[in-house]
């Protein structure tokens, strides 16, 4: 969309690594995007991106000194640091590894040469709660810009469409049933995408339960019934149950989420 209004040399399509916690298909989509239809710039968290803010306390000051300025931050280095994982009520992923990296190459490459810009987002209100007053346009206050909402009152159908009238691609993930595909997994991730992560991809499970050892803390919030921590195995079997873990699914709900057949809830298949 922002192509089609504005000059190629006018437009910046730019996308931080979510300090490694993406899906190695999502990187390869937005690598082959950048080959084939527009360039992306990528920008990776440094430690520096953390600022000033979220260490509460000397201890978790203290943690951050084991790094140095300029290290790169992967998403474990950011929840030791600060002493926790993200979760709903703190989410603090978004700002530490996504807006920091891309204001302070915004700020390298674009401000510090006088050149106005805007911001675009692809939110939309039928996201979350939180998301449903989302204007098609406000003011930045972190970036300091206009930051536009093109697609706020879109439904995710309507954009796989426009995506498909214009022959561009799509990340495979939602071909496999993924909702979710930024984080692998995210913080905020339900139970489908978590049961389809440990069917299809246990490395990414895996990956978390090492995150978990080395944080010392759980990966998601408390959200098994009964349990006021959960580790990431714990949330796995979680999923594989229905009406709040008194009932396990059925086994073929299982082998569906470990074959490699398209199973899109977007209708993404045909």
């Amino acid at each position: 969309m922002a192509r089609q209004q504005h000059a190629p040399e006018d437009v910046i399509l730019l996308n931080s690594d979510a300090g490694g916690n993406e899906h190695p298909l999502t990187t390869a989509f937005i690598h082959e995007y950048s080959r084939t239809i527009f360039p992306v710039v990528m920008v990776s968290p440094k430690i520096s991106d953390l600022g000033g803010k979220g260490l509460r306390s000397e201890p978790l000051r203290n943690r951050r000194k084991e790094w140095k300025e300029d290290d790169p931050m992967t998403f474990p280095d950011m929840a030791y640091i600060v002493g926790q994982f993200p979760s709903s009520g703190r989410q603090f992923c978004t700002q530490f590894l996504k807006l920091a990296p891309s204001l302070r190459w915004i700020n390298e490459n674009i401000r510090c040469k006088g050149i106005e810009f805007e911001r675009w987002a692809g939110v939309r209100r039928d996201e979350s709660r939180d998301r449903k007053d989302t204007p098609m346009f406000d003011w930045d206050e972190y970036f300091d810009c206009i930051i536009r909402y093109p697609v706020a009152n879109w439904t995710k159908p309507q954009v796989f469409a426009f995506l498909k009238q214009h022959g561009e691609p799509i990340n495979q993930l939602y071909l496999l049933g993924f909702n979710r595909v930024g984080c692998s997994p995210c913080i905020n991730s339900g139970k489908g995408d978590i049961r389809s992560w440990a069917a299809r991809f246990p490395e990414m499970i895996g990956k978390i339960r090492e995150w978990e050892k080395f944080v010392g803390r759980t990966f998601f919030a408390p959200c098994v019934p009964g349990l006021k921590i959960n580790w990431v195995d714990e949330v796995v079997e979680w999923s594989r149950t229905a009406h709040g873990g008194k009932q396990k699914l059925l086994m073929f709900e299982e082998v569906d989420a470990a074959n490699h057949a398209c199973v899109s809830r977007y209708g993404l298949c045909e």
